[in-house]
């Protein structure tokens, strides 16, 4: 239900990626079209950091903890500009003080010298609206191309490591990366990643991956086969060659964290 400037994912259409921006409209599009995806709301643009603090307890009594606050700004993900790590993430939060301040922070993000660079320009906080998300607690999570981003060769690239997906995107570690050819053949490179960010008591955390964990592939050739599967499926549906991020959980299901066309093709 839209009220107050805030929607639900499952109440947004392709029409409102004026209002709550590409993100968010990509992803509620994903609930229609059946992919798992977490529950969560979409604030409007043009609700500011103190109308926020009047409906924010209203979320935290409609979400399970803990939850993921990010952007969803106007030009963010689309079919020219990714803006891929550039804008705002605040992760682990479960109190109302800290969604407030998350919120102010991922809504002022676009003012960062990161996006001066990137767009040549500030993008100002009534251009910026916000995702507010359950987490998915991840055991392993990071990001898959339907396509090869460079030579736009079809065969699925996926990159991954243990815990959350935040350690792949902020380039904390270097990932294990996975080709999956059109014709099922698979050819892992194994990363380098002695880290991983997990959820913890204080929000999120970074943990040591064991030796052993390290040097060995994150993914089984199950979740291998999962995550080809998804990204291909995202592309045929969404019409475009896709850049996603997945994460599963501690049962082995598989969610679709974000979708956006590949623009480095």
């Amino acid at each position: 239900m839209k009220a107050k400037g805030i929607a639900q994912l499952t109440d947004i259409d392709l029409t409102d990626a004026s209002i709550y921006g590409t993100k968010a409209v990509n992803l509620a599009r994903a609930i229609s079209l059946g992919f798992s995806v977490p529950n969560g709301f979409a604030v409007s643009r043009l609700v500011g950091v103190v109308e926020f603090a009047d409906i924010a307890q209203d979320v935290l009594d409609k979400l399970p903890m803990p939850l993921a606050v990010r952007s969803s700004a106007i030009k963010e993900d689309s079919a020219n500009k990714s803006f891929a790590g550039i804008f705002e993430t605040e992760l682990g939060v479960s109190t109302k003080k800290d969604l407030l301040k998350a919120f102010a922070k991922v809504k002022n993000s676009g003012l960062c010298d990161y996006v001066k660079s990137y767009e040549g320009m500030a993008c100002p906080p009534e251009q910026v609206a916000v995702l507010v998300q359950s987490m998915v607690d991840a055991e392993v999570a990071g990001v898959a191309f339907s396509r090869d981003p460079i030579t736009g060769e079809d065969k699925v690239i996926i990159e991954s490591n243990y815990g959350l997906g935040k350690s792949v995107v902020d380039g904390i570690v270097t990932p294990d990366s996975i080709e999956v050819l059109y014709d099922g053949t698979i050819k892992t490179f194994i990363g380098r990643k002695r880290k991983k960010i997990k959820l913890c008591k204080k929000g999120i955390c970074e943990q040591t991956v064991d030796v052993g964990d390290a040097e060995r592939c994150s993914l089984a050739d199950v979740q291998i086969a999962k995550i080809e599967k998804l990204a291909r499926e995202v592309e045929v549906k969404f019409g475009f060659p896709a850049d996603i991020e997945w994460a599963i959980d501690a049962m082995g299901e598989l969610w679709l964290l974000q979708v956006r066309p590949i623009t480095t093709i």
